[in-house]
């Protein structure tokens, strides 16, 4: 579970009911919100993810086949890792701080994210060193022991060949049992 809130960390963490679009949400407003979503179950997770589509607009075919093999190999090896009774406790709360942290100069904030029973909603917007750009949408369930988000991202760079990259994942994430 905990690689899939690192994953999807981008994910989980977007829940406030009535929120008005694209609007930006302070860092306060989205930790508190993310109380609103069903807490985990503690136990033994299993969680995989997976690249659905990769893009790189305006570079040569042979340049973007390997750059997809590159975003392929974010998939990883599916992982499993056991949620203390402490970390269920804390729900989502730590990713969403995380993502409002961001890492390695990069700054997010939230500009949408809603939440509508197990539903979620969100949008990020990031930016950083080097004239990093980036948004990110953000769908799927949040259910007591599984989850389900898949996330399209955009990313803007002169240090990208073409400039521009997109990307969507998904990342599942379901209870298997207690924890050994």
């Amino acid at each position: 579970m905990r690689a899939m809130v690192m994953v999807a960390g981008s994910a989980l963490a977007l829940a406030a009911c009535g929120s008005e679009p694209d609007q930006p949400k302070t860092a306060e407003d989205v930790i508190k919100a993310a109380d609103n979503l069903v807490k985990p179950r503690p136990g033994l997770y299993h969680s995989s993810a997976e690249v659905i589509d990769f893009e790189i607009p305006g570079i040569p075919p042979e340049q973007a086949a390997r750059m997809r093999d590159m975003a392929a190999g974010l998939q990883g090896e599916p992982r499993t890792q056991c949620l203390t009774e402490a970390e269920a406790e804390e729900g989502f709360r730590r990713v969403v701080k995380q993502l409002g942290e961001g890492q390695d100069g990069i700054t997010c904030s939230f500009s949408r994210f809603e939440a509508a029973g197990k539903d979620l909603d969100a949008a990020l917007t990031c930016g950083g060193p080097g004239g990093v750009d980036a948004e990110m949408t953000i769908n799927g369930t949040v259910e007591e022991e599984r989850s389900r988000m898949r996330m399209a991202m955009s990313q803007q760079s002169g240090a990208i060949p073409g400039g521009e990259m997109r990307m969507t994942m998904e990342v599942v994430s379901e209870r298997i049992g207690d924890c050994p």
